[in-house]
């Protein structure tokens, strides 16, 4: 069975950021607060399938690229 492994997905939602933009950018193109997009970047929560669809496009990366799936 798969799983998205949160604590890698956020390290690389967070790499991705760092690379392209600011969370702060991120936050407010999404119209969201800093705290909801740090709480990705840290691995205690995911985005919606909306807000995945929308940091992807933000960033110009997959959504795949975004995630981190393992086998549990």
């Amino acid at each position: 069975m798969k799983a998205i492994c949160m604590e890698k997905t956020g390290k690389r939602i967070r790499e991705c950021i760092n690379a392209h933009s600011s969370v702060k950018e991120v936050a407010k193109h999404l119209d969201l607060t800093l705290w909801a997009v740090y709480k990705w970047t840290y691995g205690m929560s995911l985005p919606t399938i909306d807000n995945f669809v929308n940091l992807s496009d933000i960033l110009g990366v997959t959504i795949d690229e975004l995630l981190v799936v393992e086998e549990v």
